[in-house]
């Protein structure tokens, strides 16, 4: 076990180290962003990036911890798992960006901004492929690689932003540099793992055609919940484009920035927790869960930290980061701040759903979760704006990642667990016994 913190503490400090700098880089850019636009401009480059962001979770297909589970169990086949990989992910990536496309000309032909905004922003997908020379990284616990192959590129695209910023480039140069960005991460990643392993022949003759069916009939459900997920984390800034304008999609946005920046510390864990999460459950379920009571409740606790603090400085925060420009952020980011709790949990319990073969029951709680965000949204952003999307979300949120798992027996322990954490009865409860 001490082998396994050892490895968990020294993967995890490269993700975190990871995740921070790119958090870091991305707060940046969007602060200047967001103080050189005003909340109007902003908000348009924001709603268009939201179709991006989508449509990059479909490019995805639910594939990344799959593929990382398979590289792990199979490490003499990994060139040619990598080089199939690959290829997959390329044919999803071009299908996703033409979808991407051919949406934001039917939702509304006659917004050129929006449909060049998503048009420069999208071609980043088709980058998306040299994703899996991470993963191959990742299921050799080789994070350092993974930390080069993005930090560095983005620590350089955010110079380059930044440049661009300060020379007055106009807002679609923005949109086209977060392609630039991807360009500048996959080329590294292929590098990288060119100077690692053996090039993959990616010319060569694709073979077990049925094994990769089966690969996407087992991303399916990730990719739904992945896409749910993401929907629900988006449509808030859609929908208070469309029904309240760019404005309050700025708004919001800022204050969801802020938030989306404090869930760094459980993504960080996550790629470095999931292969021990399967010698954790070899060593007995008994152990397993009690194991995963003890993340629920470092999950709670940091989430709780972190609510309340957004709660007592929201109105600073705001101030110093965008200005008093955005200062109606700071309601939305009071309330938004509170479903960091729901959050943590979430993240938490995604490694205990493909353990267990839960991925349907996560996608249905996403579909629900996404079902109930955009039903309040409709209720309240007309009557409350960026505050009403805000209390959607954290609905919505507490439903997805707490409440929902009761509704089904494979889920009421985690459920259980979840409970003792929010109420912290470890802190009550000696021995801690998690049956």
């Amino acid at each position: 076990m001490r082998t396994d913190g050892k490895a968990l503490l020294s993967n995890s400090a490269w993700s975190l180290l990871n995740q921070g700098a790119r958090v870091g880089a991305l707060a940046i850019v969007t602060i200047a962003l967001t103080r050189h636009f005003g909340p109007q401009r902003f908000g348009a480059l924001a709603f268009g990036l939201a179709f991006v962001r989508i449509f990059a979770v479909i490019a995805a297909f639910g594939l990344d911890r799959i593929l990382v589970r398979r590289l792990a169990e199979d490490p003499e086949e990994a060139g040619e798992i990598v080089r199939h990989a690959f290829r997959l992910k390329l044919v999803l990536a071009l299908a996703s960006y033409a979808a991407l496309i051919g949406l934001a000309f039917l939702i509304d032909p006659h917004a050129r901004l929006t449909v060049a905004i998503v048009a420069l922003a999208g071609a980043g997908l088709l980058c998306q492929p040299c994703d899996v020379f991470d993963l191959h990284f990742q299921s050799e616990n080789r994070f350092r690689l993974s930390f080069f192959g993005r930090t560095i590129p983005i620590l350089l695209s955010t110079g380059i932003k930044l440049a661009a910023l300060f020379a007055g480039a106009p807002l679609l140069v923005f949109a086209g540099l977060e392609t630039v960005e991807a360009l500048l991460v996959g080329t590294a990643l292929w590098w990288l793992h060119r100077q690692q392993s053996p090039e993959p022949d990616f010319a060569k003759t694709p073979t077990a055609l049925i094994e990769w069916r089966d690969l996407l009939g087992e991303g399916l459900p990730l990719l739904l919940g992945s896409l749910a997920v993401m929907i629900y984390m988006r449509s808030d800034v859609l929908m208070l484009g469309k029904m309240a304008g760019f404005k309050a999609a700025g708004i919001y946005s800022a204050a969801a920035q802020i938030t989306e920046a404090c869930a760094l510390l459980p993504l960080a864990f996550g790629p470095a927790l999931f292969p021990i999460l399967l010698r954790w459950r070899k060593l007995g379920p008994r152990y397993y869960r009690q194991q995963f009571g003890r993340l629920f409740l470092a999950a709670a606790l940091a989430g709780l930290a972190i609510s309340l603090f957004l709660t007592v400085a929201a109105r600073p925060i705001v101030l110093l980061l965008y200005g008093a420009e955005f200062l109606p952020a700071a309601q939305v980011l009071v309330i938004h701040g509170w479903a960091t709790i729901f959050v943590f949990l979430g993240i938490v319990q995604s490694g205990y759903d493909i353990t267990e073969g839960l991925t349907w029951a996560a996608t249905q709680r996403a579909t629900l979760g996404a079902v109930i965000n955009i039903a309040l949204n409709f209720i309240l952003i007309p009557k409350y704006g960026a505050s009403g999307a805000a209390v959607a979300t954290l609905i919505a949120q507490g439903c997805s990642a707490f409440l929902l798992n009761l509704a089904r027996k494979p889920t009421r322990p985690v459920f259980a667990l979840q409970l003792r954490a929010l109420l912290l009865f470890p802190f009550f409860l000696r021995p801690l016994r998690y049956e």
